[in-house]
C-alpha cells in the first residue's frame, strides 16, 4: 500500500448539503461529495480517490447500507481511508467496521454544510488528514470538534457531538 494515497468515502453527510426553494419552503438537497473543493486550496502532498457511496441522510441508513460501506473499505487497497458521515449512526457504523484491522479509518463530520460561510466543514477535513497521518495504530476514529476520539472513549451528547468520557 502507497503511504501517501488517501481515500475518502462519500456517504453525503451534512458537509454536502445545499438548500433550496422547492413549493415555497425550504428543503435540503445533496449534491457533489464537496471533498475536492476543501482540497482544491491546499498543497496536498497526496494522491487521493472520493468514492461516491451512499446519498442519503444517516437517520435513514440500514444495515445493508452499513455492509456496503464494510465492503467498499475492504477493497480499497489504501491504508488511509477518510470516512465522511453524520453523527447520528456514527456508531452504528463504526460497530460494522470495527473488524477491519489493516487500516486506519477515520469517521468525520461537519455541522453545517461546507457552502455556509461559517462551517467547520474545511477545517475538519483538514484535521482529519492531518491526524490520518501521524497516528501509528490501524484502527478507527472519530474526528470532530477538532478532537480525535478512539470510539471506545467517547460518548454522543443531546447536542449532537461526541466528547470523551470521564473515566477516573
Amino acid at each position: 500500500m502507497n503511504n501517501n494515497n488517501i481515500t475518502f468515502v462519500a456517504c453525503w453527510w451534512t458537509i454536502d448539503k445545499d438548500y433550496s426553494i422547492l413549493k415555497g419552503s425550504y428543503d435540503f438537497i445533496i449534491w457533489k461529495p464537496r471533498i475536492a473543493n476543501i482540497l482544491e486550496n491546499i498543497r496536498l502532498n497526496y494522491w487521493f480517490e472520493v468514492i461516491e457511496l451512499i446519498k442519503k441522510d444517516s437517520l435513514d441508513m440500514k444495515d445493508d447500507d452499513r455492509n456496503l460501506i464494510l465492503e467498499t473499505v475492504k477493497k480499497v487497497k489504501n491504508d488511509k481511508i477518510i470516512i465522511t458521515h453524520w453523527t447520528d449512526t456514527m456508531i452504528d457504523t463504526w460497530e460494522k467496521l470495527k473488524q477491519i484491522r489493516d487500516k486506519k479509518i477515520i469517521l468525520v463530520w461537519s455541522s453545517k454544510p461546507q457552502i455556509f460561510k461559517d462551517s467547520d466543514a474545511d477545517f475538519n477535513i483538514w484535521f482529519a488528514l492531518g491526524v490520518i497521518n501521524i497516528i501509528d495504530k490501524n484502527w478507527i476514529y472519530i474526528v470532530m470538534n477538532w478532537e480525535l476520539f478512539e470510539i471506545w472513549s467517547v460518548e454522543k451528547t443531546q447536542e449532537g457531538v461526541f466528547r470523551k468520557l470521564n473515566n477516573n
